[in-house]
């Protein structure tokens, strides 16, 4: 009978060991599945800083282009005024070759704003994207560490209950 018992107690520790190898071995899996999700968040993050500098350039571009055009309708706005025999030096020509250089910078500069702000809510995604990863990777590791003391916990307490009764029965 009592080799029955030592056999039984035998194989309740392996099956403890087997159990405790597996939920470790599916506690890796499951880092290692996080650990994928946090570096494709900060691929994502790092796609949204790439959008909000293309963002910002394109905002840049088309403010050049603007104020490009602005003096280019001034130089219109003069021919139309010379051509209307009115001279360039009275006020409302200068006022209508003002105004027209003002509006061109206006332009411009709403441009940049609409651009930077789109170019901000880029880099706020980015910077929600980074925490999120790091979230992610942090529950990861202590979800694996848990594990791993849970399962470090309960092979010993089994192993020790196995050995306390060994050495009572040898007594």
């Amino acid at each position: 009978m009592c080799g029955v018992i030592e056999a039984i107690d035998a194989t309740t520790t392996v099956a403890n060991l087997i159990i405790s190898a597996s939920e470790i071995y599916q506690a890796g899996t499951s880092k290692a599945e996080s650990e994928f999700q946090a570096d494709q968040l900060v691929r994502q993050a790092k796609n949204a800083e790439q959008n909000a500098a293309y963002e910002r350039q394109e905002g840049i571009e088309e403010a050049r282009r603007q104020r490009l055009q602005s003096i280019l309708n001034m130089g219109e706005q003069k021919t139309n005024i010379a051509s209307g025999n009115i001279a360039l030096s009275s006020e409302m020509a200068l006022n209508l070759v003002e105004d027209e250089k003002l509006n061109g910078e206006l332009d411009a500069l709403t441009t940049l704003k609409e651009s930077e702000r789109r170019a901000e809510s880029y880099m706020q995604s980015a910077q929600k994207y980074y925490e999120d990863a790091a979230l992610v990777s942090f529950k990861a590791k202590n979800a694996f560490t848990s594990t791993l003391l849970k399962q470090f916990g309960n092979t010993t307490k089994s192993n020790t209950n196995i050995y306390s009764k060994y050495f009572k029965d040898k007594k």
